[in-house]
């Protein structure tokens, strides 16, 4: 789970944001493993492998859901469909108020497809816990 410290709403906001370039990116990348060590997928996600609820099974499932994901839709509409590495327009604002008086927010990132909006997007749940600031994804179809 991602895990940073910040002192500001400036600092925070830019944490905030390279941690989502690092989820996306590495989403674009398929290394969906290393989800880990940035945002990763709510634990749920490990039920698409039917194996233990762990962040690493989490990262996994996500993956393979992803995965079959694309491939259908490639199927349907006969072209290749990806997920396109961080782009900031797809990204929601930060609100940094939200997170200084509940403690949590939650930002959208609309994910693309060689420039194109793809059908599902991720919401990225930022919270603080011993000063820190951690986050896990879901994805909203």
């Amino acid at each position: 789970m991602a895990k940073a410290e910040f002192k500001s709403k400036a600092e925070f906001k830019s944490k905030a944001e390279e941690l989502i370039r690092l989820m996306v990116d590495t989403i674009a990348d398929k290394e969906y493993a290393k989800l880990v060590s940035s945002i990763p997928p709510k634990l749920s996600w490990a039920s698409y492998i039917d194996a233990e609820q762990t962040l690493e099974n989490a990262c996994l499932g996500f993956g393979k859901w992803l995965v079959e994901q694309l491939a259908m839709w490639e199927e349907d509409e006969g072209k290749k469909f990806v997920v396109d590495h961080f782009e900031r327009s797809c990204m929601e604002n930060i609100h940094e108020e939200r997170l200084e008086i509940d403690k949590r927010d939650i930002v959208s990132y609309n994910p693309t497809s060689f420039g194109e909006q793809l059908d599902f997007w991720f919401e990225i749940e930022f919270f603080i816990e011993n000063g820190q600031i951690k986050a896990v994804f879901d994805v909203n179809i």
